[in-house]
C-alpha cells in the first residue's frame, strides 16, 4: 500500500447486523401500518440499509438490483447470476434469487440487448410467490432506484395495487442511530484531514480541472472509499455548482472548494472551503463574515422540536438564497431531506444530520458558501464536522 494512502477503516459488521435487525423491525411496523405487504426498493443506499451489501455494481447499470421485504419472512434479494455468489457471502441474513437473461429486443429495427426486463419479471414472480397483493415502492423524491421506466412499466403491469413507500422508508432513514452517527463522525474526519491536504498543496496557476482531482486524491489518500461529488470554482464570479473547467486559478482570486465523500457502506461527509490568494479586501472579508454569523444563527436555532423553516430563516438572517434552500439533509445519501427552506414546516427530530449552508452572492465581489454538519439533539445540537474556519485563509 502506498505510504500515503490511509488504510480503509472498514464496516464492523456485528453492529451493522444488530442495526438491520432494528430497521426491519421498525419497517416491518410501518408497513404494517400503511397496508404494505411488501416492500421492493432498488436504489444503492436502500440496498445497504436494508441488507449491509454493499457493492459497486450499481454503477452497472444494465443489470439491476432489488431488494423484496415481506415480513415476516427475511429479505429476498433479487440479482443477476452473475453477482449471487457474493450477495449470498456478504449480505446479511437475506434470500437470494437470481434471474438471468438477457431479452433480445427489437427497438426502431435495432437490437437492444435488455436485463431490466429479467430483472423485473423474477421481482415481480416472487411477489406473486408470497401473495403480495399491496406493494410499496421507492417512486417519490428523492429515490433513484436502478430500474428504467421500461423495467418499472413491466413491473406494474404485473403487480395489483402499487403504492409509494418513500415516506415510510424517508421517515426511517432521517433520524440516525448512534452508530450511523459514528460512521458519519469518521467521514467528517476524513473530510477534514483532505481539506487540509488540499490546501497544503493547491497552486496558484493550476486549473480548475487540476485542483478537482486534487482534492479527489487527498480525499481517497485520507481514507475516502467513494467520493459522491466535488466541486473547485477558481474566482469565486460564478455559482458554486457545476462541473471543473480549463479556467485557472490566478493570483488575486478566491477559491472554493466543496467534497462530498463516503465511507462504511456510503455514509457521507459533506462540508466546503474556501480560500484566497492573496490578503482578502475589505469587501471580500464582509461578505466572508456574512456566512460565518449565519452559521452562529442557524446553530443556534437548531433542536428537535424547532421548525425547518426557523432553522432556514435564522440562517437566512435579511439575505437571500442562490440555491432556493440553506442546508439539506444528510446520511447514506447527499442529499437527503429535509431541504432548509423558509416554505418546509416539518419538525426537526433528534438524531436527524443536516447540513447548515449559509450562501449570498454580492454582485462584484462574489458567491459565498459555508458548511457546516450538526446532529439534531433535545434541546440543541451536537457539531458533526470540524467548524467552519472563523477567516478567509490565505493558500497558494
Amino acid at each position: 500500500m502506498s505510504a500515503t494512502l490511509k488504510p480503509s477503516t472498514g464496516v464492523d459488521r456485528e453492529a451493522l447486523a444488530a442495526e438491520i435487525v432494528n430497521r426491519r423491525q421498525l419497517l416491518a411496523k410501518r408497513m404494517e401500518s400503511a397496508g404494505l405487504d411488501a416492500v421492493v426498493v432498488a436504489s444503492e443506499a436502500n440496498d445497504f440499509y436494508l441488507t449491509g451489501y454493499e457493492t459497486t455494481f450499481f454503477g452497472n447499470l444494465s443489470k439491476p438490483l432489488a431488494v423484496v421485504f415481506a415480513p415476516p419472512a427475511r429479505p429476498v434479494v433479487i440479482c443477476h447470476v452473475g453477482e449471487a455468489t457474493s450477495v449470498g457471502l456478504d449480505a446479511i441474513d437475506v434470500d437470494v434469487e437470481p434471474y438471468t437473461g438477457p431479452d433480445a429486443l427489437d427497438v426502431d429495427g435495432h437490437l437492444q440487448i435488455e436485463y431490466q426486463l429479467p430483472a423485473a419479471r423474477a421481482v415481480a414472480a416472487h411477489l406473486r410467490r408470497v401473495g403480495a397483493r399491496v406493494v410499496g415502492m421507492e417512486l417519490s423524491w428523492h429515490f433513484i432506484p436502478g430500474f428504467t421506466p421500461l423495467a418499472f412499466d413491466a413491473l406494474g403491469q404485473e403487480l395489483g395495487e402499487v403504492r409509494d413507500a418513500s415516506g415510510i422508508l424517508w421517515e426511517l432513514r432521517r433520524v440516525k442511530s448512534e452508530w450511523e452517527i459514528g460512521q458519519m463522525a469518521l467521514a467528517a474526519e476524513v473530510a477534514e484531514a483532505a481539506h487540509r491536504a488540499f490546501a497544503a498543496a493547491a497552486e496558484i496557476g493550476m486549473s480548475e480541472r487540476d485542483l478537482n482531482r486534487l482534492i479527489r486524491l487527498a480525499s481517497y489518500e485520507a481514507g475516502a472509499e467513494k467520493i459522491g461529488y466535488s466541486g473547485i470554482i477558481a474566482g469565486i464570479d460564478r455559482a458554486p455548482l457545476g462541473g471543473p473547467t480549463n479556467r485557472t486559478w490566478e493570483r488575486g482570486q478566491s477559491l472554493f472548494v466543496d467534497i462530498c465523500l463516503q465511507l462504511n457502506g456510503g455514509y457521507f461527509a459533506d462540508f466546503n472551503r474556501m480560500y484566497t490568494s492573496v490578503e482578502p479586501t475589505e469587501a471580500e472579508a464582509e461578505a466572508y463574515q456574512e456566512i460565518v454569523d449565519g452559521l452562529d444563527r442557524g446553530r443556534a436555532s437548531v433542536r428537535a422540536g424547532a421548525k425547518v423553516s426557523e432553522v432556514a430563516r435564522a440562517l437566512l438572517g435579511d439575505g437571500e438564497t442562490i440555491y432556493s434552500r440553506v442546508g439539506h439533509g444528510l446520511g447514506l445519501e447527499m442529499p437527503e431531506p429535509p431541504s432548509l427552506s423558509p416554505d418546509d414546516e416539518t419538525t426537526l427530530r433528534s438524531g436527524e444530520v443536516i447540513c447548515l449552508e449559509p450562501n449570498l452572492e454580492i454582485p462584484g465581489v462574489g458567491w459565498f458558501v459555508s458548511e457546516e454538519e450538526v446532529v439534531v439533539r433535545d434541546g440543541g445540537f451536537d457539531l458533526l464536522s470540524p467548524p467552519f474556519p472563523r477567516g478567509l485563509r490565505v493558500i497558494g
